[in-house]
């Protein structure tokens, strides 16, 4: 049965005051948590200067340092253009807000939450409706390696093929998490993509990447000519290159010089 109140989609549960909130709290806000935090931030501002975000749709998560079961998520009402690191909300694994904001988004907690309990080599998860993205996922059918970048995410992505209404309950999310598997990114049709990693570098280029192989694939498509996939084999090579532990840092600094041209206000600390 699909829940049609539309004012469940808030939740404003706040975490009890006990000695462990203060000592996540205290693990929240030390010099490696704000490296994390500003991070986070940067991911947010990247995708909304990418016309990647969808109003104030859409969520990245990202788990504390040393607390493995809390996990810092945007606040409920605000545009990805306006996060800042000292505006993200922190929550526990009962959706319980711990500190930073007053209301999140109860999709995002369910689907986020889900994913972080399911996989503990998962840190970060970014979830939005990206225009190419979302416009793929409605043809119920997984990414073809087309081109080089595509190839990244030959036989490492899935798809969640049911579309159930807005997640605002926990059930909702068992096919979410089953369809993923171990990948790193899935395409939940008629919604929108996901992807999962162990760092927010890792996990925000993947989304980056995962749209850009969805425009790939539809503007093949939509030509009418047979497309020419590129053979298994060599697409698991490029995946092999493409997926090296020292590409994501690398890429993200670049990343980082390129926003800081534009906005720096993501950093409160800078």
């Amino acid at each position: 049965m699909v829940n049609k109140d539309p004012e469940s989609i808030l939740h404003e549960q706040t975490a009890a005051h006990s000695e462990e909130r203060d000592r996540v709290i205290a693990l929240a806000d030390t010099p490696e948590a704000r490296e994390e935090k500003i991070k986070l931030a940067a991911a947010y501002r990247m995708l909304a200067r990418l016309g990647l975000d969808d109003g104030i749709a859409g969520h990245i998560s990202l788990r504390v340092p040393q607390a493995p079961e809390y996990f810092w998520v945007n606040p409920f009402g605000l545009l990805f253009s306006e996060i800042r690191a000292d505006n993200l909300v922190l929550v526990n694994s009962a959706g319980e807000i711990v500190t930073g904001g007053e209301m999140i988004n109860l999709a995002g907690f369910c689907i986020h939450s889900a994913i972080h309990t399911a996989r503990p080599d998962v840190n970060c998860a970014v979830h939005t409706h990206p225009p190419g993205g979302s416009a793929f996922s409605a043809l119920g059918m997984l990414l073809e390696p087309l081109d080089q970048t595509g190839c990244s995410f030959y036989d490492d992505h899935a798809l969640y093929a049911e579309y159930t209404g807005i997640v605002i309950d926990g059930e909702q999310t068992k096919g979410i998490v089953e369809s993923l598997g171990s990948k790193r990114a899935l395409i939940l049709a008629n919604h929108g993509l996901l992807t999962c990693a162990t760092t927010v570098e890792q996990a925000l280029i993947d989304m980056i990447d995962m749209e850009r192989t969805c425009n790939v694939n539809m503007a093949a498509m939509s030509t009418g000519r047979p497309v020419l996939p590129v053979p298994g084999e060599v697409a698991l090579q490029s995946r092999a290159v493409l997926t090296q532990a020292g590409r994501w840092p690398f890429q993200w600094q670049a990343m980082i010089r390129a926003l800081d041209r534009h906005e720096t206000d993501y950093d409160p600390w800078r």
